[in-house]
């Protein structure tokens, strides 16, 4: 596993997650953030990332929770209590990590539930006919915001992976109890702004939040509404997941 970025400061710590053919550097201004107060923050890398897209269709969506369990397990070494949170795939590798070991609570940022592409739901077919696509760049409308930095494109592969994937939390969500904070862009490009509730919804826990952002599009943590997204983020974590206000 190799680490992105890593901030040892309290005994709370949180897992950032980056997105399918993304990097760190998604999450890494919302662990900034917390990190100077006083969070501890994990950022890894997730196994295909960093090197070359054809790397990554060598790798599975399991190759990539494994490498989010290493990393929950090097930050719990040191923190007694570990959230966990991650933009787009990493939002559903978050929430598979949820379903699996006792985290303190989750923060889902731009997950795709449920995708009504016929292209993307029919991937399974396509990957044989067309062997990569188009990158996954962009899902900002800030222009003020430093480039979203991803592959230039994705293996179709890949994208079967993430589509596996999602099948397997969507089963998951009701089991997992936790407090949970959902974060959506009402301007997302690419993951529909109704995954928001459908996510909310379908979550087993008691204590959970909704938050739409109103400006914002895939990437929120860039976005316009990105400060929205640090604060909100923050007081989640401060109140152990009982309130955003």
């Amino acid at each position: 596993m190799k680490i992105g970025f890593e901030s040892k400061k309290g005994s709370t710590g949180i897992l950032l997650l980056h997105g399918l053919t993304g990097t760190p550097g998604e999450v890494e201004p919302l662990a900034n953030y917390l990190s100077e107060r006083g969070l501890s923050t994990l950022g890894p890398w997730l196994k295909g990332h960093d090197t070359d897209p054809k790397d990554l269709a060598k790798t599975s969506w399991p190759d990539w929770a494994q490498s989010a369990r290493e990393a929950y397990d090097l930050l719990h070494q040191s923190c007694s209590k570990v959230f966990v949170g991650g933009l787009s795939m990493g939002a559903i590798q978050a929430l598979h990590l949820a379903a699996q070991v006792p985290v303190a609570g989750v923060i889902s940022m731009a997950a795709p539930i449920r995708i009504p592409d016929f292209r993307f739901n029919g991937i399974a077919f396509f990957r044989f006919l067309q062997w990569w696509t188009t990158s996954l760049t962009g899902g900002i409308l800030d222009p003020t915001a430093p480039p979203h930095v991803t592959y230039p494109y994705v293996m179709t592969k890949s994208l079967y992976d993430l589509k596996k994937l999602m099948g397997v939390v969507r089963e998951e969500l009701p089991r997992i109890t936790v407090p949970a904070l959902v974060i959506q862009g009402r301007k997302d490009a690419m993951v529909p702004s109704l995954n928001g509730d459908l996510l909310y919804q379908s979550l087993g826990s008691t204590s959970k939040h909704l938050l739409y952002l109103d400006r914002s599009n895939h990437v929120v943590t860039m976005d316009f509404d990105r400060q929205t997204v640090f604060e909100k983020a923050f007081k989640f974590i401060q109140s152990d997941g009982l309130r955003v206000e």
